[in-house]
């Protein structure tokens, strides 16, 4: 009976289960997030705040 228990059997000594592939599914699920909102347009109220800013600097 000197071999592993139960648990290092499933999921290796010193291991966990599940915990590599929620961190790779957390990761990708951010950088997708990251990525629709990089392809977001600008909403036109910043526009116009940028617009008054440039004029602005322009004075």
């Amino acid at each position: 009976m000197g071999g592993k228990s139960d648990k290092e059997s499933r999921v290796g000594v010193g291991g966990s289960s599940g915990k590599v592939p929620k961190r790779n599914q957390i990761d990708e699920s951010l950088k997708r997030v990251y990525k629709e909102m990089l392809e977001e347009d600008v909403p036109d109220r910043f526009e116009e705040l940028l617009k008054q800013l440039r004029e602005q600097d322009k004075s």
